[in-house]
């Protein structure tokens, strides 16, 4: 039947009886009714998605998983009314045109979900894009760091080891400069050693002048000490002879009292 809708609505009212013509109007404008509302239910469903999420308003991955999971379950719900919409257009006499209608409501319905869904999943894979930079870009930094590390290590190491060769170097030197010295004072004790050697001869010349002199001295002490003592006798037998003519009595000769000797005091000398 080539002829628009309209007028086929009227040429198929006209073919059939009156009481079937009431009834088929009564079912197609119950159909249409129904399809309405169900039109309308899933258009206002679409807009209350794109209302609550305009494009650019999800910017975490929280708000792109919640999106997801609401345009998940109106997508379900699309599509179970487009299924019931279909079944509820087998009952109708316009089977096709009903059908297209329900698919033009489907798409309608879709496509803000659609819009919504794209941009909960733009937003994740743009978040985890940028989590995976962000670790990449910390696992560079870390690599990094522990390049530095080990860098500053090898330096301070060889940095040690430099340190310890100058202090091995001065060691040395300081060993070499201790063994100089060593040898000069080794030189220095055999010079002033054979200059008191070469002075001995001299030394012991004058200590033996003194001992001579000393001796010398020490007899004529004693020789003095000697003719005191022979003058004292002289002088003490002179009295006692002088005594003697004078008194029987005779009285004991005095002890001659002795002085050590200087050079040996085992040795002693008259004192006067």
């Amino acid at each position: 039947m080539n002829c628009p809708l309209n007028n086929c609505h009227l040429d198929i009212y006209r073919m059939l009886p009156i009481h079937k013509s009431r009834l088929l109007l009564r079912g197609l404008a119950g159909g249409l009714l129904a399809l309405f509302f169900h039109c309308a239910v899933a258009q206002d469903a679409g807009t209350l998605l794109s209302t609550q999420y305009p494009p650019g308003s999800i910017a975490t991955v929280e708000a792109a998983e919640s999106a997801q999971q609401q345009a998940a379950s109106e997508n379900a719900r699309i599509e179970l009314q487009y299924d019931r919409d279909e079944q509820a257009c087998n009952g109708m006499f316009f089977v096709s045109t009903c059908r297209d209608k329900a698919k033009e409501r489907r798409h309608a319905a879709l496509e803000p979900v659609r819009l919504v869904k794209n941009e909960a999943e733009m937003v994740i894979r743009r978040m985890r894009v940028a989590d995976r930079d962000q670790a990449l870009a910390d696992k560079r930094r870390e690599k990094a760091l522990e390049a530095l590390q080990i860098e500053q290590d090898a330096q301070q190491k060889a940095q040690e080891i430099a340190q310890k060769k100058m202090r091995n170097i001065e060691k040395k030197r300081e060993n070499v400069q201790n063994e100089q010295l060593h040898a000069q004072n080794v030189e220095q004790r055999a010079a002033d050693h054979q200059a008191r050697q070469q002075r001995m001869p001299a030394a012991v010349a004058a200590d033996a002048q003194k001992r001579a002199d000393n001796v010398a001295a020490y007899d004529r002490k004693i020789r003095e000490a000697q003719a005191h003592q022979r003058d004292i006798a002289a002088q003490k037998a002179e009295k006692d002879r002088n005594r003697k003519v004078q008194s029987p009595a005779v009285p004991p000769a005095g002890a001659i009292e002795s002085l050590p000797s200087p050079l040996n005091p085992g040795l002693a000398i008259p004192k006067p």
